[in-house]
């Protein structure tokens, strides 16, 4: 049902643990080093460059003459596929670079195909570059129809501190696909409290904005276990999981399931995790665990904290490259504005899909 593709070196590590999990993957890259280094099913070779360094721009103007090659490859090896989520680094070059374009003309080709995009966000410590290509990436992304799960590195790095990036990129590989396998699973169970079924998933993966998952351990809480304290904690998942902290203040879809105990399932209380918007919702309930709960979220604004705060930190680094005549223009201003239920989408001209990204 879902295909992983990753972009670029770090998206292309993710669809390798995607691979692991069974999922059908691929990867797209300029360097066939790099190509080289990873254990997916199917490979594509981009040419011009072994690499494009931090330079998202040049990807970009190398991709203007290739998108026929790329959408072939997704064509021949992944058509069959419900669901394509592309992966990718939004710090790096050929990721960035090639991802919202390809998506964008994905998206125009196979209309019947739900995509998603899973972007990985830098770590603040990482150059002004990364964090500039980050924010272009995001404004790109942020015009398409699509649900964004953005990948947290500084989520990992908070949790294990000093861990070299090596750890921290095995962590966030691992529990983004750990998380989209577990979804996964539970459309082939059965239960007679609500099943969360292939459609359901498919319906809020296809649902535009800013997204995520999270799972918590109810079974762990006191004896004197109450709603509010379950509800609470579910919402706190969402601001712990390897996805970017999110708001719970407009959600446009979103799926919730228990798995435990039936003793528990009666402080899952719907009204109180959703306390400020109830969203469309969807539910399964099974009894395989102790006590978890996953949550699903898809449709949250595009001004979510992890970007305000990369745009909070490149205000003075703008100001001082306006002020020695660079052009290293950042293209995106997070707004409060909010996602909106996908509309049937017009067939679109390629060339002029593919002018939107010159620069």
């Amino acid at each position: 049902m879902i295909a992983v593709i990753g972009l670029g070196q770090a998206g292309s590590n993710i669809a390798e643990e995607a691979s692991n999990s069974r999922f059908l993957t691929g990867a797209i890259n300029y360097s066939q080093r790099d190509l080289d280094s990873v254990n997916v099913k199917h490979k594509l070779r981009l040419l011009g460059s072994e690499g494009v360094g931090k330079k998202r721009n040049e990807a970009i103007e190398l991709f203007q003459d290739q998108w026929e090659t790329a959408l072939s490859f997704v064509r021949d090896y992944f058509s069959n596929s419900k669901v394509i989520i592309f992966t990718f680094s939004t710090s790096g070059g050929s990721g960035s670079g090639i991802s919202p374009i390809l998506l964008e003309v994905c998206q125009n080709s196979f209309p019947d195909t739900t995509f998603v995009a899973m972007p990985i966000i830098p770590e603040i410590t990482e150059s002004q570059t990364s964090q500039i290509n980050c924010l272009n990436t995001f404004a790109e992304l942020s015009k398409l129809d699509i649900a964004v799960f953005p990948i947290d590195n500084q989520q990992a790095r908070n949790t294990h501190g000093l861990a070299g990036k090596n750890k921290i990129f095995e962590i966030t590989n691992q529990s983004s696909i750990s998380y989209l396998s577990k979804l996964v699973s539970y459309t082939t169970k059965h239960s007679k409290n609500g099943n969360f079924d292939e459609q359901d998933l498919i319906t809020v993966l296809a649902t535009p904005g800013i997204a995520t998952i999270s799972e918590c351990e109810i079974a762990t809480l006191s004896s004197n276990i109450l709603p509010q304290g379950v509800s609470t904690k579910i919402v706190q998942s969402w601001e712990s999981s390897i996805f970017a902290p999110v708001s719970s203040k407009r959600i446009e879809r979103a799926a919730i399931i228990f798995d435990g105990q039936d003793t528990l399932m009666e402080y899952v209380q719907h009204n109180l995790i959703f306390q400020d918007f109830m969203p469309e919702l969807f539910e399964g309930n099974y009894h395989e665990s102790n006590g978890r709960v996953t949550s699903l979220l898809t449709g949250l604004p595009w001004s979510f904290k992890r970007l305000l705060d990369i745009q909070e930190s490149l205000k003075i680094y703008k100001d001082q490259q306006e002020a020695i005549g660079s052009t290293n223009e950042i293209l995106f201003t997070p707004t409060t504005s909010v996602a909106t239920l996908p509309k049937k989408a017009e067939k679109k001209s390629v060339l002029d899909i593919l002018n939107k990204y010159k620069y």
